[in-house]
């Protein structure tokens, strides 16, 4: 039998057991968590960078919410409580940790943020990151506020 299609049959039996027959189930880690709220922030990015495209100035958060950008994304079950946009400065986005129940996470998460903030080099919008979430679970690119 071929290894690598012996490989996923092992996967897909221990993915089973763990989502179909076990009530703890395998729990992403602090780290991962972390990134899936950055990653929740991607099309706050997108709408940013298209308002600078259009303007060539980034939104204040009254310039923001007077968009009516429509951005949907779905936080219930992630451990992000909220994005905001320009509260920090222009087109800066913050995203708010919080934890909820069956979310489990390390207490070090809940009621830190990070920021993606934008910056213009060379007429381009270029993104860096700080966060007050402890610097082991900030990716690389992140530095604490």
């Amino acid at each position: 039998m071929n290894k690598t299609l012996l490989v996923l049959i092992l996967a897909v039996i221990v993915l089973t057991w763990n989502f179909v027959f076990t009530d703890k189930k395998v729990g992403l880690t602090d780290k991962a968590r972390v990134l899936q709220g950055l990653s929740n922030a991607i099309a706050y990015k997108t709408a940013i960078a298209d308002y600078w495209a259009a303007r060539h100035s980034l939104p204040d958060n009254k310039a923001w919410l007077n968009e009516k950008n429509d951005i949907r994304v779905d936080l219930s079950q992630t451990i992000v409580k909220a994005i905001e946009v320009g509260i920090e400065g222009p087109g800066v986005i913050s995203v708010h940790y919080v934890s909820r129940p069956g979310l489990e996470s390390a207490s070090g998460i809940e009621g830190k943020i990070i920021q993606l903030i934008p910056t213009i080099e060379n007429n381009t919008l270029v993104w860096t990151c700080k966060g007050t979430v402890a610097a082991n679970l900030l990716p690389k690119n992140c530095s604490p506020l």
